[in-house]
């Protein structure tokens, strides 16, 4: 199993048959604050985290690689990134605790959008941590970054591109911080109110329910 925290990247090898640990190693990263309120970190220290702490945990036990059955991956959400057609990062990602975009917040809900139903049949609040007032304070604030990133996810969805070469995105996050209807469909009426309809052709097309098997 994969972990990517706010301080580091864990891995934990376990027994397929009795479920016990066997292995564990932890990789930490960096966070930047460069205002306040901001949070940010590198998606490539991610990514060599993961490689890191792996490596470790094969390492101590011995096991080879082709003999681990399956990987399962989790991340901290809603650490928006904005990739390019490679799937690297144009920008630090916006991490979870992030607040830049709590003015945003207001223009989401000011929508009344049925999308945000979930949130108190509309009434709000819309977090700043969400992925909408994110991708939309990067549109408003960084319009060029925002215009050349064909891809726009999470780390989540950055770390399972990187694993498998599939762009997708769970179900379960979309649908409550992303304000998908349905579980797989995206709030195209929210994003056509806020001005950026464009935002759901950078999104994963690719929505998979939990347990779903991504590669």
């Amino acid at each position: 199993g994969v972990d990517g925290g706010t301080g580091g990247i864990r891995a934990a090898l376990f027994d397929i048959a009795t479920g016990e640990l066997v292995a564990f190693a932890d990789t930490p990263y960096a966070t930047e604050y460069p205002l306040p309120g901001w949070a940010e970190q590198n998606p490539a220290d991610w990514w060599a985290g993961l490689g890191a702490s792996v490596r470790q945990v094969l390492a101590d036990t011995g096991v080879r690689p082709g003999d681990v059955a399956g990987v399962c991956v989790d991340t901290t959400c809603c650490s928006v990134v904005a990739l390019d057609a490679a799937g690297d990062a144009l920008c630090p990602c916006i991490l979870w605790m992030d607040m830049r975009a709590a003015e945003q917040t207001k223009q989401v809900v000011a929508t009344g959008d049925a999308a945000l139903r979930v949130n108190s049949d509309g009434a709000g609040p819309v977090s700043a941590e969400w992925m909408v007032p994110k991708s939309l304070w990067l549109k408003q604030n960084r319009p060029e970054l925002f215009a050349a990133a064909p891809k726009i996810c999470e780390y989540q969805d950055y770390v399972n591109l990187k694993l498998t070469g599939r762009y997708c995105a769970s179900a379960n996050n979309v649908a409550v911080r992303w304000h998908y209807i349905g579980g797989d469909q995206p709030p195209l009426s929210l994003l056509h109110k806020l001005g950026m309809p464009e935002l759901a052709d950078k999104w994963p097309k690719d929505i998979l329910s939990m347990g779903e098997l991504v590669g």
